[in-house]
């Protein structure tokens, strides 16, 4: 027996797929089993029988971090891919898995209600394609993972896992993960330690044990950094179980004379996030870039987490991009691998299953040749008969974004309003763009939309840019929204991604769409790539997403002759409000945006006055303070930043002038010693004139 009480001769889960009528296959189930044997299981389900307590779907992921005994699923209500996965993960080896579906022959053909989340108007369940699930039953034909049972005759009896242990054990692996935790808060500072595991590995039990030891001997603070309150239940729950405490509240919580607490990435852009202690950032994957430099630059004891195979988004790109970053700012990080399960024994079938169906374990192929790319486009069918071509495909997706989900598989399979377009090097995947078409509306629905009565499913960017950004001809344009683009990390920067923007343009014209859009959490360099492309701004979100700590920008690029005065109606529109939305719902913005976004607008409006004029050669002269004169250099430096002044030299005067930013923050941002510093430096930009 090892540390996780298992038996290697009875420790394996199965797959259970019965096949019958909803009802006769419910009752076959039940008839199996104890009361208290289902009571000891999970029920994924809207609906249940008598005495059953259903978990729907939708809230699957309030149970993470729980063991079960038995899971049942229930396909007839709908097979949600992300539900599935995650409620497979909180089973224990030796207990089986039963799904209640039609016959293999007969599932792909079933009418699934999953698949009307992602059947945007006008279109219904009957218009989706059933590829996804054709492809499953292609995966889980019998062998020793998949055992098929027809009701009427079936002689297999279910299994039920063994209870938990009475006395809770970490793993062997699991204690030196804890030690190198501890190692962290106590040790030497400024060497963080990256731990990444695969799904169902305990890391978050290391983090919830780590913290609540270090807590209990005398540790002051314990912040918790993570995308969102559920990627953390699991993690504070295992804190509280450590010190016999039962809850699961993602909250400040005193342990011992200190504090666990939580915090999301946004908040720790802001001038308070100071003062975090030992800072566990879990699913670092998830987080951007700009929070992790933050999170590197104010604490010196820290530990990043990631998942590397998971069902709610993998971390392979986090190996690929941030282990640079932190080489540069603390070489001496080390790392710690979690590889062996808890819940299950190595070489578990159905994990292997699961991995296969999901693509979950799917990698990235090195690029061994200097061959220019191919970009085409793929139909769903061809990948769902080349199961090498969609590994790479969706392993690419996965690389390059956390949030990829076993959902996102079956919407590019089953969906016809989801478009892809590969570019593909000696038969390597090295670049793969999503599309989906929006609006089009007819006039009877447009109005119902701007008068608030209806919200098609689907259909983001036309939506938002017609209630939030008063562009009604959204809703009437056809749009093709660029959901994703990923290009292979050894071949970034050499023109791919435009490549494959450019194909989609030419083929979008020539199916009379009138505009390609985009939605995007803004950063400079996202933004300089989409305005290589010719896509211009229409709308940025007023407030910051609380995972990606970033605003949200909305982009278009013009493809008809409507299309193009939309876009260019947009982008008037948008360059004249932004100098005031910067002083009020956009004072946080990266300064250095607010420049690049200012690049281009009409200033015809801030025409200097004579004493605006003035004004600004007294204060250049260093004759008068900038002070007394706030409206001509604010006039002034929106119109540096029109005509394409660069970022580097105009974001501090910009944070400060027009922003509005406290002088001590803008000094602590931008390096500057003082006043007087920026006053010199708003002398030299003037005497520039």
């Amino acid at each position: 027996m090892n540390d996780s009480g298992f038996t290697a001769d009875t420790a394996t889960r199965r797959l259970i797929l019965v096949s019958g009528d909803q009802a006769q296959s419910e009752a076959w189930v039940v008839g199996q089993l104890s009361a208290k044997e289902l009571g000891a299981g999970l029920w994924v389900a809207e609906t249940a029988p008598a005495g059953i307590q259903p978990t729907p779907a939708g809230r699957v992921t309030e149970v993470l971090g729980a063991e079960y005994r038995l899971l049942v699923f229930n396909a007839y209500q709908g097979f949600h891919p992300d539900a599935f996965a995650a409620a497979v993960g909180t089973l224990r080896g030796g207990g089986d898995c039963v799904v209640l579906a039609p016959a293999l022959d007969a599932w792909p053909a079933f009418a699934d209600p999953d698949k009307t989340r992602f059947a945007c108007y006008p279109r219904s369940l009957r218009d989706m394609r059933g590829l996804f699930l054709e492809r499953l039953v292609r995966l889980w034909r019998p062998d020793v993972a998949v055992c098929p049972v027809n009701p009427d005759d079936s002689q297999l009896a279910l299994r039920v896992a063994g209870p938990p242990a009475s006395e809770f054990h970490l793993t062997a692996e699991q204690q030196d993960a804890v030690a190198a935790i501890e190692r962290v808060a106590h040790g030497h500072a400024r060497r963080p330690l990256v731990l990444t595991a695969d799904r169902g590995r305990g890391k978050s039990t290391v983090l919830g044990v780590a913290a609540a030891r270090l807590l209990q001997g005398g540790l002051a603070r314990v912040t918790v950094v993570a995308p969102g309150r559920a990627a953390v239940a699991t993690l504070f729950r295992h804190a509280l179980a450590a010190l016999g405490r039962d809850g699961h509240a993602v909250a400040d919580i005193e342990i011992g004379g200190g504090i666990l607490c939580f915090r999301l990435p946004s908040e720790c852009m802001t001038t308070a996030a100071k003062g975090l202690g030992l800072v566990l950032v879990d699913e670092a994957a998830a987080i951007p870039v700009a929070v992790l430099n933050r999170l590197l630059a104010q604490s010196n004891r820290l530990v990043f987490s990631s998942t590397v195979h998971g069902y709610e988004g993998s971390g392979r790109g986090f190996d690929l991009r941030f282990r640079s970053l932190l080489q540069q700012a603390m070489p001496q990080w080390h790392g710690l691998h979690l590889s062996a399960p808890v819940r299950w024994p190595e070489g578990d079938p159905l994990e292997a299953l699961l991995n296969a169906s999901f693509l979950l374990d799917a990698g990235l192929n090195d690029v061994d040749t200097d061959q220019p790319p191919v970009v085409e486009r793929i139909a769903p069918s061809t990948l769902v008969t080349d199961e090498r071509l969609l590994r790479s495909t969706f392993g690419l997706l996965i690389n390059a974004h956390y949030q990829t989900r076993p959902s996102d598989l079956r919407q590019l399979l089953d969906n016809p309003d989801v478009h892809l377009w590969l570019a593909r090097a000696g038969g390597t995947v090295v670049g793969v763009l999503l599309a989906s078409a929006e609006g089009g509306f007819d006039q009877a629905m447009a109005l119902r939309v701007l008068s608030g009565e209806r919200r098609p499913r689907g259909h983001l960017l036309p939506q938002s840019l017609a209630v939030h950004a008063g562009l009604d001809p959204a809703l009437r344009l056809s749009t093709l929204r660029v959901q994703r683009i990923a290009v292979h990390p050894q071949l970034r920067r050499r023109g791919i991604g435009q490549r494959l923007l450019e194909a989609l343009a030419g083929w979008a014209t020539d199916r009379q769409f009138d505009l390609l859009g985009c939605a995007y959490g803004v950063d400079l360099p996202l933004l300089a790539f989409w305005q290589v492309a010719g896509f211009v701004p229409v709308r940025l979100g007023v407030r910051v997403d609380p995972a990606s700590a970033a605003h949200s920008l909305f982009m278009l690029r013009g493809l008809s002759q409507a299309g193009r005065d939309l876009a260019l109606l947009g982008q008037r529109d948008f360059h004249a409000a932004l100098p005031w939305s910067l002083a009020a719902s956009l004072k946080d913005l990266d300064s250095r945006l607010a420049v690049v976004l200012l690049n281009g607008r009409d200033c015809a409006d801030l025409a200097p006055s004579p004493a605006d004029r003035r004004a600004l050669e007294r204060i250049a002269s260093g004759t008068r303070q900038p002070a007394t004169a706030e409206a001509a250099v604010w006039k002034s430096l929106v119109a540096k930043a029109a005509a394409g002044e660069s970022p580097e030299r105009l974001a501090a005067l910009i944070a400060w002038s027009v922003q509005g930013r406290s002088l001590e923050e803008v000094c602590r941002t931008f390096s500057v010693a003082g006043r007087k510093a920026l006053e010199i430096q708003l002398q030299d930009l003037l005497s520039d004139r």
